[in-house]
């Protein structure tokens, strides 16, 4: 693995875990072992690395989601388990990292928006082909339904929205998926989603 490929995938872990405000360029060539010196020939900021680390970060979901579209027997088991992928990824991310970027780093947190408003229109033929399948209702429109969606898990993110010292992010995640997924879903659809949660949840409860 190259330097600057070692670097991103230590600086990410150490940014989603602690958030940017509290970590600087020393506290992350110490973490790998490297000088500080050898960090900036790599990246010439804070800033910069950062931008490489989510740039990182959502290639490595998009191929994921690839991957689990392309495995996937049938559009419910798909739209599970990419759901459960952004849950997982989700909690990677945690809050320190969404709120410093808010504060300290606007139009990077700008460019992570857009890139989920993008992301909203790949799902409506995945739904369009669930309700050719008859798991998935055809009366409903589902890009209000998506943006609905994007809202609540904003809202999780958000420290001040939901009582994180009653209930984890995992368990708010969690529903707002199994909920939203059984909205749409056709009773032969909500058979399937019976199925698989179980399995989904077992996998989450290991993490």
């Amino acid at each position: 693995m190259e330097l600057k490929e070692r670097i991103i995938e230590n600086a990410s872990a150490l940014f989603f875990r602690n958030g940017i405000k509290s970590m600087t360029m020393s506290d992350i060539a110490n973490e790998m072992g490297i000088s500080k010196r050898t960090l900036y020939e790599v990246f010439r900021d804070k800033e910069e690395l950062l931008e490489e680390c989510l740039s990182y970060y959502h290639a490595k979901a998009d191929k994921k989601i690839e991957q689990l579209t392309n495995d996937s027997e049938n559009v419910i088991d798909t739209l599970i388990r990419i759901y459960a992928q952004k849950l997982f990824y989700m909690m990677d991310v945690g809050k320190p990292l969404m709120n410093d970027l808010r504060k300290y780093y606007s139009h990077l947190f700008r460019k992570i928006e857009d890139k989920r408003k993008e992301d909203i229109c790949i799902f409506i033929p995945l739904f369009k082909k669930g309700v050719e399948q008859g798991f998935i209702r055809d009366d409903v429109n589902f890009e209000i339904l998506l943006w609905l969606l994007k809202i609540q898990f904003d809202a999780v993110l958000d420290e001040d929205t939901v009582p994180a010292g009653k209930y984890s992010v995992n368990q708010f995640l969690q529903a707002i998926i199994q909920n939203f997924m059984r909205g749409i879903a056709t009773p032969l659809g909500n058979e399937k989603i019976d199925q698989l949660m179980k399995i989904i949840k077992k996998n989450v409860n290991k993490n």
